[in-house]
């Protein structure tokens, strides 16, 4: 007899050996200032602290949220940021970026070449 299993994808989480990875969407208000939210995790929901000046792309760990190993231990679930914008930005935000750009000379790009 061939037994053939067929896991789907969880919608939330990626498997990488047993830790997790989450894609977490954080505000543009969350990742400048710092904040303390509430993030999904395979046993429940848990607080983490988003760290002040947080950036896309950038992971944070939560030790032992992942799955249970062979030696009896848990992986982590890792959490990619994704800064994410409102949808319509309004003038007020739009009149504030304008002003901080004037003042600010900051390129992300500037150490790539």
């Amino acid at each position: 007899m061939l037994i053939e299993v067929h896991v789907k994808p969880h919608p939330q989480f990626v498997r990488q050996g047993d830790d997790v990875l989450h894609e977490l969407a954080v505000s543009i208000d969350e990742a400048v200032l710092g904040a303390k939210i509430e993030v999904p995790t395979i046993r429940g929901r848990v607080a983490v602290v988003i760290p002040k000046g947080a950036s896309s792309g950038q992971v944070l760990r939560l030790k032992g949220k992942g799955l249970k190993n062979r030696a009896g231990g848990y992986g982590d679930q890792l959490m990619k940021l994704k800064v994410v914008l409102p949808k319509v930005i309004d003038s007020e935000l739009e009149t504030f970026m304008k002003g901080w750009q004037e003042r600010h000379a900051f390129n992300p790009r500037s150490d790539v070449s």
